[in-house]
């Protein structure tokens, strides 16, 4: 018996030495107040409120397995961000199941090292997070999002998050490097991306494209930091399934002031079958930190091209609650 716990204890002991492990819990909790032109006043969830969990094990010789899983949920709600009810066609009669994706933020698994990291699972596209992201000082998200527009995002919605996918991304002396495939699996076509940048001081430029589904989308982007102001500039050429192609154009700032920072920029978007410009929109916002993990940000968006079913122009305000964790 004696010996049976010093094997043990002796088990144990390596285990501890020779694959360290951690597993990290955070978040993001947030509710806020928009008013869009021709909708009621909303609670929102703008920027994503999450639930994840990543973790690292040192396998050694600089090599790491790890995770990663995020839940997305409502805090007006509690609901999990993605639930759909479902129901029946009132006039087919189709019935639709209730669904919902619970690991929406990403799940994935996969190994890290010198090479790069690679990731199974759920994740983003490499154009996505290496191109499609870095312009827009909005992220993206709330009334004075400018991405959706300029990098032609909303134009193929399906170019954000790819299952089933084997994602690559490696940095090398400042050139940064990804490609990810969202295998097959009974859909249409494999969801290809890739996406190429370089990183350097206040220097920040790159391109990338995925094809898919959806269509093809292609964006190219710089920013810069002159320290007074990060400047942001963005392209983004789509193309649908149906051949319809877009082009957008992006311009942003970010810009310190007080403890906070404002957001300012302009996108427009174009038809290049008819050579139309659809949209043309401003974006303005203030983020204000109270704290490390706490902040409350405004914005503003106005579309001098797109109307509502009103006939008023695409636009409105919000007005967030930020907690970290």
């Amino acid at each position: 018996m004696k010996k049976t716990l010093i094997a043990l204890a002796a088990v144990a002991a390596t285990g501890v030495a020779f694959a360290q492990s951690s597993v990290t819990i955070y978040g993001k909790v947030e509710a806020g107040l928009q008013k869009m032109n021709g909708d009621s006043l909303k609670m929102t969830n703008i920027h994503g409120s999450r639930l994840g969990f990543r973790g690292a094990e040192d396998l050694g010789g600089g090599l790491q397995a790890k995770f990663q899983i995020e839940h997305r949920f409502s805090p007006d709600t509690g609901m999990d961000a993605t639930y759909n009810p479902g129901g029946t066609n009132p006039t087919t009669g189709v019935v639709t199941p209730a669904s919902s994706t619970f690991w929406n933020g990403m799940s994935t698994v996969g190994l890290a090292g010198s090479f790069g990291e690679i990731r199974l699972g759920r994740y983003y596209g490499a154009n996505f997070l290496g191109a499609n992201n870095k312009p827009d000082p909005f992220g993206g998200d709330g009334a004075g999002a400018l991405r959706g527009i300029g990098m032609q995002t909303s134009t193929l919605p399906g170019y954000i998050r790819t299952a089933n996918i084997i994602h690559y991304s490696g940095s090398f002396s400042g050139v940064n490097v990804a490609v990810s495939t969202g295998l097959k699996e009974g859909a249409a076509k494999a969801q290809n991306s890739l996406a190429v940048g370089y990183a350097n001081g206040p220097l920040d430029v790159g391109v990338g494209t995925e094809k898919g589904v959806p269509g093809t989308l292609t964006n190219a982007y710089v920013t810069y930091d002159l320290g007074v102001a990060k400047l942001a500039f963005g392209l983004g050429n789509a193309k649908t399934a149906a051949g319809a192609k877009t082009e957008g154009l992006l311009l942003g700032a970010t810009i310190p002031a007080g403890p906070g920072k404002v957001l300012v920029g302009v996108a427009q978007a174009k038809n290049k079958a008819t050579d139309t410009t659809t949209n043309q929109k401003l974006g303005l916002g203030y983020y204000y930190p109270l704290s490390k993990r706490t902040a409350l940000e405004v914005t503003y968006g106005r579309d001098s091209k797109a109307k509502t079913a009103a006939g008023k122009n695409v636009g409105g305000a919000d007005f967030t609650l930020h907690h970290n964790f």
